[in-house]
């Protein structure tokens, strides 16, 4: 039996974690959790998914870049996929797309998303990493 695809979700919204597990797991994927970017950096280093899915704002405004940038700094999880999906461009008005400096992700997703998306986006970057690691 091959080995499902890991998710990692990092989100301060309990309730939203909770949601998202469930439906990524009956979607067929290992999923963990995460409310903040200590434990999420904590559990990447541990589990080591495939896909991380972060929130931008949680216990401190800046803490998904924080999160992100540190993923990319950290060797073995340097080539993970990060999606990012977050309400503060809506809320502050202010886009947030991919740079390697700030905001170091594959994607960003303006909440709130659908399941259907979310499982799309998610399955959209495993199909890039495999792609990727096929060309190493």
């Amino acid at each position: 039996m091959s080995e499902r695809p890991k998710v990692l979700l990092v989100d301060d919204d309990a309730g939203f974690l909770k949601a998202m597990s469930l439906l990524l797991e009956d979607a067929g994927y290992e999923v963990f959790t995460a409310q903040d970017g200590r434990s999420g950096l904590a559990a990447a280093m541990e589990h080591q998914p495939s896909v991380i899915v972060l929130d931008v704002i949680m216990r401190r405004p800046d803490e998904g870049f924080i999160l992100a940038r540190a993923l990319r700094a950290e060797p073995g999880l340097s080539n993970v996929r990060l999606l990012v999906l977050t309400a503060a461009g809506r809320h502050y008005q202010m886009l947030f797309e991919p740079d390697d400096l700030w905001l170091p992700v594959d994607r960003v997703l303006e909440k709130p998303v659908t399941g259907e998306e979310l499982i799309a986006e998610i399955s959209r970057l495993l199909a890039m990493q495999q792609s990727s690691e096929g060309r190493k």
